[in-house]
């Protein structure tokens, strides 16, 4: 491969860094040192297209390198699919204070990072999240106690595992599982007495909400907002088969998560109000 506005001494990890991002998503070798698209303000070392992204990948000394940390703020404003990754030599001169600080900067705005070698060898450390799926760190003391560690676990797996669909999931399921246990209880006080709600047998969630609210087993306008987020969740679960509709489904995955944390922000005050207690 021709670089020549990378300096000589990390070319060869930039072909290592193209041989492991090829291999992991299938594709041709990267486009060298090339604009993504005349409006995008990013010419990095390596990139991409596919048909519904684009991967960009930055050759550099330490992982949150100053190119990406210009760019950073016009790369958002631009909104595409842009995945970016940055490939970094494994063995470098970052103290571990400077490393610590770069993989925590990186990680919270989704850019990727790998430690690569000379040999075609290397660590995907953090595969990174399209910009549209970006999501800034949640303040957990929104949160009750109680469910702080499972919606820390679902923005974790969304934002620093890479996989905002299974976090979104994780969180949709914290919200269903709240609604469930608030119906058993009721059921039980005998303030829910829809008649084909037989705990603990399954139930379709859609059926369960609709009968909440009919009863008023809680406050009506947040069922009202779960089932919204239920049924939200639903239209973001296929694959897009453009950009153009990879950054619709990714904005509106990234509106359905945060609007999960804000029903999970009052849900639990609207069980208690009706003398139930918190259970997940």
């Amino acid at each position: 491969m021709n670089f020549t506005v990378l300096p000589s001494h990390l070319h060869a990890f930039a072909e290592s860094a193209n041989f492991i991002i090829k291999n992991r998503y299938g594709l041709p070798d990267g486009i060298v040192e090339q604009a993504i698209q005349s409006d995008i303000p990013l010419q990095p070392t390596l990139h991409w297209k596919t048909k519904t992204h684009y991967i960009a990948c930055e050759v550099a000394e330490r992982p949150y390198p100053e190119a990406i940390k210009r760019q950073f703020t016009d790369i958002v404003a631009s909104a595409q699919p842009i995945q970016i990754i940055v490939a970094y030599p494994k063995d470098n001169t970052l103290s571990a204070k400077d490393y610590r600080t770069d993989i925590t900067t990186a990680k919270a705005l989704g850019i990727g990072f790998i430690a690569v070698e000379l040999d075609k060898k290397g660590d995907f450390e953090y595969p990174g999240v399209s910009i549209p799926l970006r999501i800034e760190p949640l303040d957990m003391k929104n949160f009750t106690p109680k469910l702080r560690p499972l919606v820390a676990d679902a923005y974790h797996t969304y934002m620093l595992n890479g996989d905002p669909k299974t976090g979104l999931q994780k969180l949709g399921q914290i919200v269903e599982d709240i609604l469930y246990n608030s119906a058993s209880r009721a059921k039980k006080k005998g303030h829910f007495t829809y008649n084909k709600f037989k705990p603990p047998k399954y139930i379709n969630q859609k059926k369960l909400i609709d009968e909440m609210i009919n009863e008023a087993v809680l406050d009506i306008p947040i069922l009202g907002r779960c089932q919204d987020f239920r049924e939200a969740r639903n239209g973001v679960s296929h694959k897009p088969k453009s950009k153009a509709e990879a950054v619709r489904i990714e904005k509106k995955l990234k509106e359905n998560f945060i609007i999960g944390t804000r029903i999970l922000e009052d849900l639990p005050g609207k069980v208690k109000e009706k003398g139930y207690r918190l259970k997940i």
